[in-house]
């Protein structure tokens, strides 16, 4: 999208304006030309219309500077409107001067009492404050902004506080909110007219389904953008989603695959001349080769990454710089000075709120004290990355569950909204039918029949689909066993039911071996395969009271009710047993399924089932790190 936020996002222009300019004054003179007028209502149509959805970055603040032009002088109601879209130019290059030119366009603003300006240069603020205090900051801006804009006057500009709010709430790793934000700009966009995607909002939900662990979701959002945006020679868009595709497979643990599409955004981003895409396809690319081991190639991309920044003016990638350059140095046995750079990004990553850097940030460190042999402080380390790790896993989860009820809720919304669409159009046409032949009789009587009549069906096939969403909103399709939501319920009711003395619930975390090898070298209809056999038979072994769930991709969850540990221990091992004696002669005769379980059983009364299950997802972790085909507690 080519909104003033995005122009931000994308970078500064290569423009030093005198005072007069930077301030962007209006002219003093008495006159307000009515040609004049019309052409800046003209252009501020294109800055923030629709056409600003599909326009380039340089022709966004093009279309600026001719609005700047175009201001007529003595004009308070348009210079509120100038200064609330100009606040998003490039041209500030410094934040600290950006967020000054901000608070005087919302004064004036709301010393006019227009709304719309008021919830850009909120909008515009919020950009300004992120980049000096923080991510976090900035939430209360768009959260003034959208509030503000909830009359439904202006839906685009709506659709784009709500975009930004989700945008900003994913970064903090708040998925499912996001995600609900992003499905409501969706709907403001539909309801200002315009036709298909935003290609900023297709992003943003590909960016949360990446961050959420979804795979295969995010790869497909990103492969069709490319593909959208090659055919029409958006280089700008190409070179993002090529850098997403990298982020991709980095988080997945391919780093050998994540260089390609690095290096393609970064020549995409240097042959259309794109300095701030070409900087952040340098950092990913660092990341990647770090992460291979090529600690010096490494350092020498972050050199120019480093550089480009610095010329551009742009400190927000100070904390990644930082990382990334501890984390070379560390590649090549230089820990004193990777420890250096380490403490000067802990506090910049602190302040975005971002746990998952957090993480990686600790981890690294705790690495490098224990080469220079300060066990204790690295041990200090490594434990605050272990419960790190386990609260962003957990988070995952959560996250992931509350999606899957933001989406039963839509989906019962848009069809609730489809039922009392059409009995409004079945009563109006009835009304019209009544009108037509209100004197005869018998015909009015027939109608208010087929009326019932048709009530009576919507409400039987409403409440039958509405049964029906119910029982499939708690089933895996794949396996047809219980999904998240339901096996998550199923431990929920199990601890709550635990009532008597000396009751316990066990839980138990189950995660194929090598899965993703299944797929790679088979094929995902091979993997699908083996994941229905291995339920099949863990059914044949497990008890009738003992559900068992699948929670994404090859990791289930099962329930022990009244279950000790050591009985906990003992299903878990039938488990394991029968996953071995599992043959897929029609896939290869040659495969072997194993299956890694960590087991864990309630402490006391208070435990709550994501209590039960991060222990047992430590204990998973344990039999993982200890060879696999095995059960931990």
């Amino acid at each position: 999208m080519a909104s003033w936020r995005h122009r931000w996002w994308i970078g500064w222009i290569a423009l030093l304006a005198m005072p007069g300019l930077l301030l962007a004054q209006p002219n003093t003179a008495p006159a307000v030309e009515t040609g004049q007028a019309a052409d800046f209502d003209q252009i501020l149509q294109r800055v923030i219309g629709p056409a600003s959805l599909e326009a380039s970055s340089t022709e966004y603040d093009a279309d600026l500077q001719r609005l700047r032009v175009a201001l007529p002088a003595g004009d308070p109601a348009r210079d509120a409107r100038f200064r609330s879209v100009y606040c998003g130019s490039s041209t500030w290059r410094d934040p600290v001067e950006g967020l000054a030119y901000a608070d005087g366009a919302l004064a004036l603003a709301r010393d006019l009492n227009d709304s719309a300006s008021q919830a850009r240069a909120l909008l515009c603020r919020a950009e300004y404050v992120m980049l000096t205090s923080g991510t976090q900051r900035g939430l209360a801006d768009v959260d003034q902004a959208v509030d503000m804009l909830r009359n439904g006057h202006e839906p685009q500009l709506l659709a784009e506080a709500l975009e930004t709010r989700g945008d900003i709430l994913s970064l903090l790793g708040e998925q499912a909110k996001a995600m609900l934000d992003f499905q409501r700009a969706r709907a403001a966009y539909q309801q200002a007219g315009i036709a298909g995607e935003a290609e900023s909002l297709v992003l943003s939900i590909a960016v949360a389904y990446r961050r959420m662990g979804d795979v295969e979701q995010a790869r497909r959002y990103f492969t069709q953008a490319l593909q959208r945006m090659q055919a029409r020679a958006d280089w700008e868009g190409v070179a993002t989603n090529l850098i997403q595709l990298g982020f991709l497979q980095e988080e997945a643990g391919a780093p050998e695959r994540a260089v390609r599409p690095f290096q393609q955004a970064l020549d995409v981003a240097i042959a259309h001349r794109l300095p701030n895409t070409a900087n952040s396809a340098l950092l990913g690319l660092a990341e990647a080769q770090i992460n291979l081991g090529q600690g010096e190639t490494g350092l020498r991309t972050l050199e120019r990454a480093r550089a480009g920044f610095a010329a551009r003016q742009d400190a927000s990638s100070e904390d990644s710089l930082q990382l990334l350059t501890g984390q070379a140095l560390a590649r090549q046995g230089r820990h004193a000075e990777a420890l250096a750079h380490y403490r000067q990004a802990l506090p910049l990553i602190k302040r975005n709120g971002n746990d998952r850097y957090l993480a990686l940030l600790y981890k690294a460190q705790a690495t490098s004290l224990e080469a220079m042999g300060h066990p204790a402080a690295a041990l200090s380390d490594y434990k605050t990355y272990t419960d790190l790790q386990l609260r962003l896993q957990g988070k995952m989860r959560l996250e992931q569950g509350r999606l899957l009820e933001y989406e039963y809720e839509i989906r019962r919304g848009e069809f609730e909204n489809r039922r009392l669409r059409s009995e409004a159009a079945s009563k109006q046409e009835q009304v019209q039918a009544l009108e037509r032949v209100r004197h005869w009789q018998w015909l009015t009587i027939l109608l208010g029949a087929l009326l019932l009549a048709l009530l009576t069906s919507l409400a039987w096939r409403h409440g039958r689909t509405s049964r029906r969403l119910s029982r499939e909103s708690l089933i895996d399709p794949l396996t047809g066993i219980s999904n998240r939501a339901a096996i998550e319920a199923e431990a929920m009711r199990a601890l709550e039911g635990a009532t008597r003395p000396g009751a316990a619930v066990s839980l138990l975390i189950l995660d194929l071996d090598n899965f993703k090898a299944i797929n790679d070298r088979h094929g995902h209809a091979a993997g699908d395969q083996v994941l229905r056999g291995a339920t099949d038979a863990w059914h044949t072994v497990l008890r009738g009271r003992d559900p068992l769930g699948r929670i994404g991709g090859e990791e289930f969850v099962v329930v022990c009710a009244d279950t000790s540990l050591e009985q906990a221990m003992a299903v878990a091992e039938r488990l394991r047993e029968a996953t071995t004696a599992l043959r897929f002669d029609d896939i290869d005769p040659a495969l072997r399924v194993t299956v890694s379980i960590g087991v864990a059983q309630s402490q006391h009364s208070d435990d709550t089932h994501e209590d039960v299950l991060a222990r047992a997802d430590a204990a998973l972790y344990r039999a993982k790190q200890r060879g696999r085909d095995r059960v931990e507690h």
